[in-house]
């Protein structure tokens, strides 16, 4: 077991070398929970993190949105396999076969293909989330559905209205009243107005004058209408581990139980392989990403959220994970380090490394992968200098990007690696080197028609 003394040294120990203001830290051990806290909530106050403070977990919260919509599986109110028109008569998306035949289950495990970094703010009444979902009648199609697995944050606003429409309340009301309360979350809460009372972090991006210094984000926090995307959780990590006890039937932590054994493990089944293995998982069920480190199964989730970065993994038949939140951009290589230190002292395993860059920058057919690749909120021009070398200029036209004054991305070499049509790729954003994979899904190993980075399929397109 490990002791509260243990994981602050060695939290602040990590914070130090990877440059974090402050981070949080709650680890599950056989149904026993301990915390730690290093660092500052913030570098203008420079008030010190304690284990109670509230950070934004971020896309963590997508996991309390799939939960809600189990619940109302497990009820009979919601079949995964039926279109989702059957529950939003009036929903459309651009492409017409999509909007009639999308499923819940496409929702939780991403494959339904909708184009889904749209960010808009349609204002902080109850009728957000339905605002922002009449608002997708143009949203595009990156693939058909079920082809390919890309990552939609819309996707999840369009399941949480689905919760909405079923449940005839507010998705955050239902939120509190079917997972906070049951489950006594004493440090959990959805709006800024009720995290004011709670010691709160916020977040810290590179300066745009000076990207190597950090600074407050501007903005605190999102959209109510991104409130099922995971806004709508604000939480310390501790109270995040005692949600997902709910999710590991063998723990008796002397809470109810969320949803009965079968759901648990249905949340828990492969839906579909990742293309990207190395930065979140091998695979993704109904909302969790699965993973093995080892021969262990691992399950777990990350969260972004306006300079805050937060991890969460567990292995559920040994009891045992963890929650890291930071208030930084970005903390991969910070997570990366603890997870293989937690996971190894209790386990003897650790993350899968990425694969190892390859000797030299030139590849033999450049040609292959030039071109502009895009997808709602991002493009991505690759093009190759005169040494066969690849690099990449990456522009974000969503409201985020431009709101947090992300620095210029333009010419980034790509690193190829001992994997096929794969690359590694560092923006200046983030503090860590990401796996880009060009890939074809209907023609295996031909010439690509997606990039796929950051856990998004970007769509290749003439320029």
């Amino acid at each position: 077991m490990f002791t509260s003394a243990e994981l602050e040294e060695t939290l602040q120990d990590l914070i130090e070398k990877h440059d974090v203001p402050g981070a949080q830290l709650a680890v599950l051990d056989g149904g026993e929970l301990v915390e730690a806290a290093a660092g500052v909530l913030s570098l203008r106050t420079r008030w010190p993190v304690t284990t109670d403070a509230l950070f934004l977990p971020g896309s963590i919260g997508k996991l309390y949105t799939a939960t809600l919509a189990m619940m109302l599986v497990g009820t009979g109110e919601l079949d995964l396999d039926v279109p989702i028109r059957r529950y939003l008569p009036g929903f459309r998306v651009r492409d017409a076969h999509a909007r009639d035949v999308v499923t819940a289950r496409h929702l939780l495990s991403h494959v339904s293909g909708f184009d889904g970094d749209r960010f808009t703010d349609t204002g902080r009444g109850a009728d957000a989330l339905w605002r922002y979902v009449s608002g997708c009648a143009d949203l595009p199609q990156i693939a058909a559905p079920g082809k390919i697995w890309s990552y939609s944050n819309s996707g999840y606003a369009i399941l949480g209205r689905i919760v909405e429409v079923l449940t005839g309340q507010a998705f955050e009301d239902v939120l509190r009243e079917r997972i906070f309360e049951p489950l006594e979350l004493q440090h959990t809460v959805s709006f800024a107005d009720e995290a004011i009372v709670h010691p709160v972090s916020v977040g810290h991006i590179p300066d745009p004058k000076d990207p190597s210094t950090l600074i407050v984000s501007p903005t605190w926090t999102m959209a109510r209408a991104f409130g099922p995307m995971g806004i709508a959780v604000i939480a310390s990590a501790s109270d995040v581990l005692r949600f997902t006890g709910a999710h590991l039937e063998h723990l008796d932590n002397g809470k109810p139980r969320l949803l009965d054994a079968s759901l648990v493990e249905a949340m828990q089944r492969e839906q579909v392989r990742l293309v990207d293995d190395s930065l979140l998982g091998e695979a993704w069920g109904l909302g969790w990403i699965l993973d093995h480190w080892g021969d262990i199964a691992i399950i777990g989730h990350d969260g972004n959220s306006l300079g805050q970065n937060a991890f969460m993994r567990l292995a559920p038949a040994e009891g045992f994970g963890f929650c890291l939140q930071t208030n930084v951009e970005s903390a991969l290589n910070l997570y990366r380090e603890l997870a293989a230190w937690l996971f190894g002292k209790r386990l003897g395993v650790g993350p899968r490394p990425d694969p190892a860059a390859l000797p030299h920058a030139s590849v033999d057919h450049p040609g292959r992968y030039v071109d502009r690749y895009e997808r709602e909120g991002l493009i991505i021009d690759v093009n190759a200098d005169d040494g066969a070398t690849l690099r990449a200029t990456v522009e974000p036209t969503h409201a985020v990007a431009e709101s947090q004054g992300w620095p210029p991305m333009a010419n980034l070499p790509l690193q190829p690696v001992a994997r096929e049509d794969s690359f590694m790729l560092k923006l200046p954003i983030a503090d860590a080197d990401l796996l880009a994979v060009f890939f074809n899904p209907d023609r295996p190993g031909a010439e690509p028609s997606y990039l796929h980075y950051g856990g998004r399929a970007h769509r290749r397109v003439s320029r």
